[in-house]
Order: C-alpha cells, then sequence, then structure tokens
C-alpha cells in the first residue's frame, strides 16, 4: 500500500489516521533502523549491570555495588554514545519517512542511516539549545523548591510564602509544559524543511502558534496509544527475561530479574521509535497545511482588496 499525503487539513482523528498509515507504509524499512537503537540500550544496559548478588551479599551491598558501577567513566562514555546512536536512529527514521511521505519508495536502510548521521551536528545543536531553553524554565522552580525544602527543615514554614511558592512552581511547569510543545517539531523541521539546528526550533515555534491545544491533544491521544504498546510489547519480553535471569527468589535475585527484563524489554523501541517519528511528521504535515493555507487566503483577500 502507497502511502499519500493529505493535501488539506484534517481533524484530530484525520490527523492520527494519517499518523498510522505512515507508519504502516514505513515501517518495512523502518524497523531495522530502530533494532539498532534497541539493541544499543540492551547492550549498555546489560554491560552496566552488575552479575547477580553473590550468596551472603545483602541487598545494601548489591545496591551499592550496582550504584557504584553507574559513575564508573566507561559507563559515562558508553551512556553518550548511546545518545548519540539513538539521535542518528531518529534523524534515520526521520529521512526514510519523509522520503514515504513524497512518494519515495526507493530510499534505503543505508540511505536513510547515512542521512540520520550527515545531519547529526545539527540534531546536536538544536537539542543543546532546547535543553537550556528548558533549563530555563526548570531553574526558578528548582530553586523555589530549594527554598521550601530549606524553610521545612529549619521549622520556619509561613503559610503566605508556601501558597506563592506553590503557585509559582505550578506556574512554571504548566510554562514548562507550553515551551515543550510549541518546541516539539524541531527535529522535524530539520528533515522536512531543511532547517539549521538554531532555525528548527523557531520553525516549530511558528508552526504551533494558535494550535497548541489541538497539537496537545494529538500528542496525548498517540502517547497512550504508544504507552500501551511499550507496555505490552515490553513487559512480554521483560517477564521473559525476568524468569530466565537469576535462580534464587531473595531480594538481590528480584532487582537482578527487574533490571536484567527491563533492557529485554527495550525491543519495544523497535515499534515505538518509528511510531514515535511518524506522529511527528503527521502533526507537522498538518500544521504546515493549516499554516499555508491561512497565508494563501490571506493573500488572496488582499490581492481582492486592490
Amino acid at each position: 500500500m502507497k502511502y499519500v499525503a493529505p493535501s488539506e487539513p484534517r481533524p484530530i482523528g484525520g490527523v492520527l489516521d494519517d499518523w498510522l498509515r505512515l507508519f504502516r507504509c514505513s515501517f518495512r524499512r523502518c524497523w531495522p533502523l530502530a533494532l539498532i537503537a534497541a539493541v544499543a540500550g540492551m547492550a549498555l544496559q546489560l554491560i552496566v549491570m552488575p552479575p547477580p548478588p553473590r550468596p551472603g551479599l545483602s541487598v545494601l551491598q548489591y545496591l551499592q555495588q550496582t550504584g557504584s558501577m553507574m559513575h564508573m567513566p566507561q559507563v559515562i562514555v558508553g551512556d553518550a554514545i548511546f545518545w548519540l546512536i539513538v539521535l542518528a536512529v531518529y534523524g534515520a527514521l526521520l529521512a526514510q519517512q519523509v522520503a514515504v511521505a513524497r512518494g519515495d519508495d526507493s530510499r534505503s536502510v543505508g540511505d536513510s542511516l547515512a542521512e540520520g548521521l550527515r545531519r547529526l551536528p545539527r540534531m546536536l545543536l538544536g537539542g543543546l539549545l532546547l535543553a537550556l531553553i528548558l533549563a530555563a524554565v526548570i531553574l526558578p522552580a528548582g530553586i523555589s523548591a530549594g527554598l521550601l525544602i530549606g524553610l521545612h527543615q529549619a521549622g520556619r514554614e509561613p503559610v503566605p510564602l508556601l501558597l506563592g511558592a506553590g503557585c509559582g512552581i505550578l506556574a512554571l511547569a504548566l510554562l514548562l509544559l507550553y515551551v515543550s510543545v510549541r518546541l516539539e517539531f524541531w527535529l522535524p523541521a530539520i528533515f522536512v524543511e531543511d532547517c539549521r539546528g538554531a532555525a528548527s526550533l523557531g520553525r516549530s515555534w511558528r508552526l504551533v502558534r494558535g494550535q497548541w491545544w489541538r497539537v496537545t491533544a494529538i500528542t496525548f491521544v498517540a502517547g497512550i496509544i504508544m504507552w500501551i504498546l511499550n507496555l505490552a510489547i515490553g513487559g512480554t519480553f521483560g517477564l521473559i527475561g525476568g524468569i530466565v535471569a537469576a535462580h534464587g527468589f531473595g531480594l538481590g535475585d528480584i532487582l537482578y530479574r527487574i533490571r536484567f527484563g527491563a533492557a529485554l524489554a527495550l525491543i519495544a523501541r523497535v515499534v515505538t521509535m518509528p511510531l514515535l517519528t511518524a506522529v511527528w511528521l503527521a502533526i507537522y504535515h498538518d500544521l504546515r497545511l493549516r499554516l499555508e493555507g491561512s497565508d494563501l487566503a490571506a493573500r488572496a483577500e488582499a490581492l481582492g482588496g486592490r
């Protein structure tokens, strides 16, 4: 079945239907790309996982052993490499699905991966700028929370200050949600319109203007669907991993089973990563139709008034 992109804005249900059609039509070439990220995640989890607890090792000692491994230099480097792989895979998935949306079924998995790697510097710059923007929103909330904790420990909790700080934290949380949705489509902007790192954030901000509630609703529904699939697929593999991971039933053995199962559960990314990029592109295309359609209507009205 060949994918055909909508030629006019659609209702929320129509955008969701377009999302699933794009996913189905592109999945054959997308799942090997997503498998790269899933395998990289599982490998990292298994590398940093300590062996099953030895007999006589207390739960506290086992947890300390686990925690100490997370600060090892090779683990930190491994985390950095893993996230670079994930970002490149997201780029490759977007490149593949953009080609499908444009009617090009000839792009190979290797071509898409090369495209994701080629645009990795733009994605890194955009991601860094996004992190700085969100950090600027989060920082005041963290300061307010620290102030509340300090007052509580000092035994001084004036009600007006508590209420003011609580309202401030809530307002900042809502602001964080608002900004996150406005900047959600910076990655598609890089692959759909060839935007640079900083320009992609501005493009996303302009596209979502006036459509925040609509975008939030579509993202929420898609997120629920992806969460259910992740729970079903990841839960199945995680349960299998937990059963075969260890033979004991002490608390340490149970913790080991949980971590091993969580590593195998990452196989769900083979499905959820292409779903995520597809919903980005479906919403992005709908937003462009709405913005460019309104621009054309305004131009026609201006010409008619002359």
